[in-house]
């Protein structure tokens, strides 16, 4: 009987053990979680993510400034103001408000190239660093857009070489009739040039012009039969 007691005794004992230590550990677990919890209340998700977001926006927005700020610089552009179609005014502009350096080599490259002719009046954005070439052609690109045409001219039976002249400029297909008249001289043209009608593309240089009149006609007036063409003399 001695001996049933004692391992009943023994047997609480450890049950009272047991419970202790499960009390302890529950005590544990609840103090560990009112700590997350108080740690969780001191730095709040939503705070977080505000902070997040706001630094996304800052950093957005400083890259859109930076973007912004480049491609002002890139697309930096001057105002210019064209009273004038002449050539030489024009180049002399430009040298004044800084976009050329050499007025006289502008008037001239328009000129030579026949763009003289279609630089039209008016207010351009001339982005800076803009080469000659881009100028003329900013400046160019409306006259030639009106002048782009297709258009038929007649000449007359027993034209001379100031009728065609006169039907040349009546169309407005060069910029000087006493220059295209001493062309047309020079080159021997009038023989070569039929009466009938032309079809004309332009805007194109006067020599282009005048070789289209030479040639469509030979073509048009084919040597008749048993007639050979001219050959060119034997060097």
């Amino acid at each position: 009987m001695k001996s049933n007691g004692r391992v009943s005794k023994v047997f609480v004992n450890f049950l009272r053990f047991v419970v202790v230590i499960l009390v302890v550990l529950v005590l544990l677990f609840i103090i560990k979680w009112r700590m997350n919890h108080l740690f969780t209340m001191m730095t709040p998700e939503e705070r977080k993510d505000t902070t997040i977001t706001e630094e996304i926006r800052s950093s957005k927005e400083q890259i859109g400034q930076i973007s912004s700020a480049a491609k002002d610089a890139s697309e930096k552009t001057t105002l210019l103001k064209i009273e004038t179609t002449d050539p030489d005014s024009v180049a002399k502009r430009l040298k004044e408000v800084g976009l050329i350096n050499d007025a006289t080599a502008f008037s001239n490259k328009a000129k030579r190239s026949g763009m003289a002719r279609y630089i039209t009046a008016g207010s351009y954005e001339i982005p800076e660093g803009a080469s000659p070439e881009t100028i003329l052609k900013i400046l160019t690109e409306n006259g030639l857009q009106k002048a782009t045409r297709t258009i038929t001219i007649e000449i007359p039976e027993g034209a001379n070489d100031e009728m065609i002249a006169d039907v040349i400029m009546k169309e407005d297909l060069v910029a000087d009739r006493a220059t295209f008249l001493q062309m047309i001289r020079d080159a021997g043209a009038v023989p070569k040039i039929k009466p009938g009608g032309y079809q004309i593309h332009a805007p194109l240089t006067a020599t282009e012009l005048l070789n289209i009149l030479m040639s469509q006609s030979e073509q048009e007036n084919p040597a008749p039969q048993g007639e050979q063409p001219a050959q060119p003399a034997q060097q």
